[in-house]
């Protein structure tokens, strides 16, 4: 394929995508709606489905530098009693934590400033014969062969291209936090704590922090409580084993995030001619799996590898969306399932939860991994 491609969106995803088809010889250019490219948010895991893809381009090795390789993951009790150990290894790539601006900031840097443009918000886009004209709110208007919407959940090209619709609440709010490295911490090892309509999970994502998060049943889009969201945090989570009291106390209120646990149903088709969805666009998920930036990363690796054989963008992009399609409806719905289930509050019902959980994991660890990580794009 020869001509010209634009992403709209600098997340995760439209960055590997940029990078990608940088990579891959194809003229593409970036344009992001925050005023500048900063580092913000909080941490994230990186699984190898997608360090395969990274080390692909390159930033691998500077990635598992900023970050934490991931050795094992433990599910727990409230009282720190296992429900399930499993061992992460045996893929030619490693799982790791990271701060998302570290990995952010790793994508950046081996692309040439040219082709990024911060503070352009994309607002609509007009495709003809000759390609697609995307049009942005500071008066901005660029013409090229093909659009890849990578501008996250509330996507503009999304909703232009299948109509405006909210994501949807699942009946839990998540509150993510980074603290130094307290004792109690295992390095290496990653936990998330099943209560009752409430979970916890520790993260190391290296350089000495600890990425944590917290989950609670609650109705969507409250404001923090009184007494301070640290606080009532420390309150919630009170009787709950150690270092989850420690690493609250370590946090600085202004490190700790809130949003909301929202997805969308899986779409049957993602884009139309010249234009195509990527990431978040496409396939917004709850985190409970982890794979919300992994699907996006395969994405992007899938785009760059049928365009530049491609006869058409069109031919390519339809080609992508059959690849990808299933596949990440597949994860939206686990990751919507194990939220769903994680939340229970019914004393009964958990005990036949975590039971449960211990015997399906025991099993098919190998095969449930593998389903996952093992994945090529």
């Amino acid at each position: 394929m020869r001509g010209k491609l634009i992403v709209a969106g600098g997340g995760i995803g439209g960055l590997t995508a940029t990078l990608a088809l940088h990579r891959a010889g194809i003229d593409v250019m970036l344009y992001e709606r925050a005023p500048v490219f900063a580092d913000i948010g909080a941490g994230m895991s990186v699984w190898p489905n997608a360090t395969r893809v990274l080390k692909s381009l390159g930033v691998l090795d500077s990635v598992v530098g900023l970050g934490e390789p991931v050795t094992q993951f433990n599910l727990l009790r409230p009282d720190g009693i296992a429900i399930s150990r499993i061992a992460m290894g045996g893929f030619p790539t490693p799982a790791l934590c990271i701060h998302r601006a570290d990995l952010h900031r790793s994508l950046r840097q081996p692309l040439p400033p040219s082709c990024m443009e911060a503070n352009q918000r994309l607002v609509s886009f007009a495709e003809d014969a000759a390609g697609v004209t995307a049009t942005f709110a500071g008066g901005l208007a660029t013409h090229a062969d093909g659009l890849i919407g990578a501008d996250g959940i509330n996507s503009a090209v999304r909703a232009q291209l299948h109509g405006v619709a909210d994501p949807v609440y699942r009946g839990y709010c998540i509150w993510r936090g980074i603290a130094p490295a307290v004792a109690g911490v295992v390095h290496g090892h990653i936990s998330e704590t099943w209560g009752s309509g409430r979970r916890f999970g520790i993260m190391p994502i290296g350089q000495g922090r600890i990425c944590w998060y917290a989950t609670q049943n609650c109705a969507p889009c409250q404001s923090d409580p009184p007494v301070g969201l640290k606080q009532a945090l420390i309150e919630s989570f009170r009787d709950w084993h150690q270092p989850i009291q420690a690493l609250l106390e370590a946090t600085d209120p202004s490190d700790i995030i809130r949003v909301d646990a929202r997805d969308r149903r899986p779409l049957r088709s993602w884009g139309k001619g010249r234009v195509t969805l990527l990431g978040d666009a496409a396939h917004p998920m709850t985190p409970n799996v982890g794979q919300g930036a992994c699907m996006a990363i395969e994405d992007a690796a899938c785009l760059a590898k049928l365009l530049p054989s491609a006869a058409t963008v069109a031919e390519a992009f339809r080609s992508y969306e059959a690849l990808r399609i299933a596949r990440t409806a597949t994860i939206v719905r686990q990751a919507r399932r194990i939220g769903f289930i994680g939340q229970w509050e019914n004393p009964w019902i958990i005990r036949v939860r975590n039971y449960a959980t211990r015997l399906v994991l025991a099993r098919t660890p190998d095969m449930r991994l593998n389903a996952v990580y093992g994945y090529e794009v």
